[in-house]
């Protein structure tokens, strides 16, 4: 029963283009770790991103590799905007 539903939310991820299984978390958070850099809000208000790390990474690093497959130029797109590690992961 557990494996019908499973297998059903695999297709419906799939067909949105969020692939979470394609992400090895250990070599994300230990790139994140060395290039991570100061944070620095592009607006005079600043962002959530900035003040508050776990966001910053979800958001910024995480999704990311999870879109870049199917939406690469969203992928690239959130990637760059980080405060926090925007300028040291352009290359990608």
């Amino acid at each position: 029963m557990i494996a019908n539903y499973y297998i059903g939310f695999r297709m419906i991820v799939d067909r949105i283009g969020v692939d979470p299984w394609d992400v090895r978390l250990g070599s994300l958070i230990e790139r994140a770790r060395r290039t991570e850099q100061k944070p620095e809000s592009r607006y005079w208000f600043g962002s959530p991103c900035r003040f508050i790390k776990h966001i910053d990474f979800a958001v910024h690093v995480l999704l990311p590799e999870m879109l870049y497959e199917r939406h690469p130029v969203w992928a690239c797109y959130l990637r760059t905007t980080s405060p926090r590690w925007g300028r040291s992961w352009r290359s990608w």
